[in-house]
């Protein structure tokens, strides 16, 4: 079954235009950008005989019936919310490759033993809420109720009033919860994130495994101070303690190990002027790793050094753990599965770990799970200089293909 480049060229390029700041592309999730670039792709569907059903947490799921309908759905997909001034791939590309393969069946009146699923998640970047794979988290039951009331925006609105302003009601949300029964297995696209492919010159990641963020904000209270009538040994510096912090939690994640990384991805500085003393720092901090024991003893290190940099530089530090994804191994047989395919396809392949969350993480809860990478130029991503070539996203189009449909049983 073949693929229309000239369509997903066309989508991705339009998705990247629809955008919340002039010049850049930036579509926070649940905002009016992430609407509209909802119901342009669904357009698409409408045309076709595919149902849509968008879920109590803003997940839209596509769903093309199968010949025996009752069996449970072949699901793939990705999302559509980016990071504040984004690539235009970053989950686009598996939103689109599946809306693709979907389209595919319906012209060529295609029929599989197997109903499909095509999923575009809510909310899979953490740039709104601080909160990363919302929607799959809830569509999986990986959180509760009452830890995404606590959740809030840099302008102080709640995911309750998120919903409200796309028509949906918070108090609902938990009814997006799905059985595993409901599943098959689930297949997720999407650009590699890192240099790996490019710099070895091979075409498919074949993912093994998904390394899981801690998240964490660290809030510092120290003392404002005039800059110029306090001296040092009696100040209490919020920012020093936080870039003490920030150093230091560097230095845990090189001696962690096993590929383990962290960072602090925001450090925010009050009162914030030049001549006094910072009386309140918070850090944004993200921890990840695939070996367990080591992305925990970075976590640990961190709570030791806030307890020690607290009582050294006279501070109050406060921990907020915001998650704590356990890292995920995928199963063999999909792994196998893939290698058959790419060989089949004539594409050279490489056998990876994922440094990145994704939603596969939380769907591998629910059903056998796989995801497939294709090269990212220099390994850059969330960055207007993210880039991946057409001839690559054909290759991953077409590897997600064959799977999807080896699994769903084409008749």
């Amino acid at each position: 079954m073949s693929v229309n480049m000239i369509r997903i060229k066309t989508i991705i390029e339009h998705l990247a235009t629809i955008s919340s700041t002039p010049g850049e592309l930036t579509r926070l999730a649940f905002s009016r950008e992430d609407i509209l670039a909802r119901e342009y792709l669904l357009d698409f569907v409408r045309q076709h005989d595919l149902s849509i059903r968008i879920d109590e947490i803003g997940n839209v799921i596509i769903r093309r019936k199968g010949e025996e309908d009752n069996l449970p759905a072949v699901a793939f997909g990705s999302h559509i919310d980016t990071v504040v001034n984004a690539g235009k791939f970053d989950g686009p590309l598996g939103s689109v490759a599946g809306l693709e393969i979907l389209l595919q069946l319906c012209e060529q009146n295609i029929k599989t033993r197997y109903p499909l699923e095509l999923i575009w998640f809510t909310c899979e970047e953490s740039s709104r809420f601080n909160y990363a794979t919302l929607g799959s988290k809830v569509m999986c039951g990986v959180t509760d109720k009452q830890k995404l009331a606590e959740l809030r925006d840099k302008q102080g609105n709640g995911l309750k009033e998120a919903l409200a302003d796309i028509g949906l009601n918070f108090d609902l949300v938990e009814q997006a919860k799905r059985d595993k029964s409901a599943f098959k297995c689930f297949f997720e696209l999407h650009i590699e994130q890192g240099p790996r492919l490019e710099n070895e010159h091979k075409t498919i990641g074949i993912v093994t495994g998904i390394a899981a963020p801690i998240r964490c904000i660290v809030k510092i209270k120290g003392q404002a101070d005039h800059s110029g009538a306090t001296a040092m040994n009696y100040r209490h510096d919020a920012l020093l303690g936080g870039a003490e912090l920030a150093l230091t939690l560097e230095q845990l994640a090189i001696q962690a190990g096993h590929s383990t990384v962290a960072t602090v991805g925001n450090l925010m500085v009050k009162p914030g002027v030049m001549n006094v003393v910072p009386g309140e720092a918070q850090l944004l901090v993200d921890i990840r790793g695939i070996h367990e024991v080591a992305r925990e003893s970075v976590f640990t290190g961190l709570q030791q050094a806030i307890e020690e940099v607290g009582q050294k530089r006279g501070l109050d530090i406060e921990l907020q753990l915001i998650s704590k994804d356990p890292p995920v191994l995928l199963p063999d047989n999909h792994i196998q599965q893939l290698i058959k395919v790419c060989q089949h396809l004539g594409y050279s392949y490489e056998i990876m770990p994922s440094g990145a969350g994704h939603d596969a993480m939380h769907m591998a809860s629910l059903c056998p799970t796989a995801m497939i990478f294709i090269p990212s130029k220099l390994g850059i991503s969330h960055n207007p200089l993210e880039f991946s070539a057409w001839q690559d996203i054909e290759a991953g189009i077409n590897v997600l293909q064959n799977a999807v449909l080896e699994q769903a049983e084409v008749l």
